[in-house]
């Protein structure tokens, strides 16, 4: 059996390449993917990377959904049939181990009839932004910024409001963006590419936000972040911004006492007694949280397309936030 996965290679070349499918072995199920997310951060990174990595070629992939086609030996949970939502590459077809650690990609779980196969591939850039929440540890009515709202951000946009966060701001370049920003659930927004956004910042929240979060992919951004925040405020960094960025330590870092939090899920598979929260179980409240229509997601999808035009869209996306917002990539026969 062939299918067909995306490949990324070195002058920012997107293709569809064959593959021969391999039955799945000890501990594997077999699934047929009906659509996938593209996480634009992560892998613009690994697209724009490839010539400075010396690889000829990357597969990318985040999020998919599809039936169970096969399952190989051992006490596998899991029968012909059954939908389920995985990490896997950008693919007809992939081989998940239910065993395995989530860096080998061996997450999979199995979903009800309580979401379509699009919504549910929000748990995993959903899990992302919730855990960035969790480490701000949002009180109610406190002040937060969202910098950057593309699918991460809006999701972060949320799950602060659903924290009790108050204001929610919404920072962006693209108006568009910030339309969706306020159907997640941002108080207020601003357009950076039209106003200061530290001085609009600072007069919604009153001399400075108490928790704002970096869900940019430009790292330059940070010392705007940084003159946004009031006195011991926390700033948190999500999302995959590359490289570095310049700030200031006296006035900005120093005197205003900031605390600086990275937030990633690595390390998290086990539950701690200081640290319950695995990704594992924030997927588990992302879906819920969508499937009760406490957490909108379907706003945020701005093309359904066949992969077959897959480089299309990626080449769009290389060139700035206009024109799209949440990918996804069917996978039809």
């Amino acid at each position: 059996m062939h299918g067909h996965r995306l490949v990324f290679r070195p002058g920012m070349q997107v293709e569809v390449e064959e593959f021969t499918v391999p039955a799945p072995g000890a501990n594997e199920v077999l699934v047929r993917a009906t659509c996938s997310q593209v996480s634009a951060g992560t892998e613009l990174n690994q697209l724009r990377g490839m010539e400075r990595s010396g690889r000829r070629a990357g597969y990318p992939g985040y999020a998919a959904v599809g039936r169970v086609l096969d399952v190989g030996g051992g006490p596998i949970d899991f029968a012909p049939g059954s939908r389920v939502l995985m990490m896997g590459r950008h693919a007809t077809h992939w081989t998940v181990d239910v065993t395995g650690s989530l860096l080998q990609n061996g997450y999979i779980r199995k979903l009800d009839d309580s979401l379509t196969d699009e919504q549910a591939t929000f748990a995993i850039n959903g899990a992302t932004a919730l855990h960035a929440v969790r480490r701000a540890r949002l009180q109610i009515d406190e002040s937060v910024v969202v910098f950057g709202v593309g699918v991460v951000g809006q999701l972060v946009t949320a799950l602060a409001r659903l924290a009790g966060a108050f204001p929610v701001v919404a920072v962006d370049l693209v108006g568009e963006r910030l339309q969706f920003a306020r159907q997640s659930g941002a108080t207020h927004v601003v357009n950076a590419s039209a106003e200061d956004p530290v001085e609009a910042v600072r007069e919604v929240t009153s001399g400075g936000a108490q928790c704002l979060f970096h869900a940019s992919a430009n790292p330059k951004i940070l010392q705007t972040v940084f003159e946004a925040a009031g006195q011991r405020a926390k700033v948190v960094m999500v999302g995959s911004a590359p490289g570095t960025a310049e700030i200031g330590l006296q006035v900005e870092l120093l005197r205003r006492e900031l605390h600086v939090l990275g937030a990633y899920e690595l390390d998290l598979e086990v539950p701690h007694v200081y640290w319950p929260w695995t990704p594992q179980r924030d997927r588990a409240v992302v879906l819920r949280r969508i499937a009760d229509q406490t957490l909108a997601v379907d706003h945020l999808i701005s093309h359904r397309i066949p992969y077959t035009q897959a480089a299309e869209i990626y080449a769009r996306a290389a060139t700035g936030g206009e024109g799209w917002l949440g990918i996804i990539l069917t996978w039809d026969a």
